[in-house]
């Protein structure tokens, strides 16, 4: 893939995707607004990449500086952050390939729900703030704690869907790269509405069994990455 910027890499998410990648050998480039909190959460995780005995190195860096050279562009911060943040990186996702991983939730009651959004996900609003950038949802039902733990084998299905079909396979293709994982087309961005959805119910289901869950779609083949029309 080339050299990944993970924006939000400073959190949970982020780190942990971007912990995973760097396992499978892609050059990852930690980003936040202060380049020590970068600086920091790269060490953190190089200290897990060692332990794991991979030699791969994450570098941490200011937002800007870390999407200068990437050709892909993780979004991994807070939904909170989304209008606030992209604006002012607009012109610098121009053209280019940017993975969001944005669950726009909320918890109330002890239950996690889909917080209303204008434009229907969050997804489709960071494609609305990115007009000129080619915006891929994916990674959106994986769970941050077992990213992070890099002794626990990752299993499941990651659906990716897009507006545009060759950003779409080239994060299907990154994510084959990711072991035990199966990437599914998911079709069009308006997808990642349901997408969001399935997050909080499995956030719903682990509070309620104590457990880390995820999702499988049955009734494809698990021969190969399932791709539609």
């Amino acid at each position: 893939m080339g050299s990944i910027a993970i924006v939000g890499g400073t959190g949970p998410e982020g780190l942990g995707l971007g912990l995973r990648l760097a396992l499978s050998g892609e050059q990852v480039r930690v980003g936040s607004r202060k380049l020590e909190r970068a600086a920091a959460a790269a060490e953190r995780a190089n200290e897990r990449l060692r332990a794991a005995r991979c030699r791969t190195v994450i570098s941490g860096h200011e937002n800007r500086d870390a999407i200068e050279s990437a050709d892909l562009v993780v979004l991994a911060f807070p939904w909170e952050g989304v209008e606030g943040l992209l604006p002012r990186l607009a012109p610098q996702l121009r053209g280019r390939l940017v993975l969001e991983v944005v669950n726009p939730l909320v918890r109330e009651n002890g239950i996690f729900r889909t917080r209303p959004v204008g434009a229907g996900s969050a997804a489709e609003t960071i494609q609305a703030l990115l007009p000129e950038a080619r915006v891929v949802s994916g990674f959106k039902n994986q769970s941050a704690e077992e990213l992070v733990d890099l002794t626990h084998p990752l299993a499941g299905d990651v659906l990716v869907c897009s507006d545009h079909a060759d950003a779409r396979a080239r994060v299907m293709d990154l994510v084959t790269r990711l072991p035990h994982l199966r990437p599914v087309d998911a079709g069009r961005l308006v997808n990642a509405r349901s997408l969001e959805a399935i997050t909080a119910l499995l956030l719903n289901l682990n509070r309620r069994h104590r457990a880390i869950t995820s999702i499988q779609i049955l009734g494809l083949d698990r021969s190969a990455p399932h791709r539609g029309a």
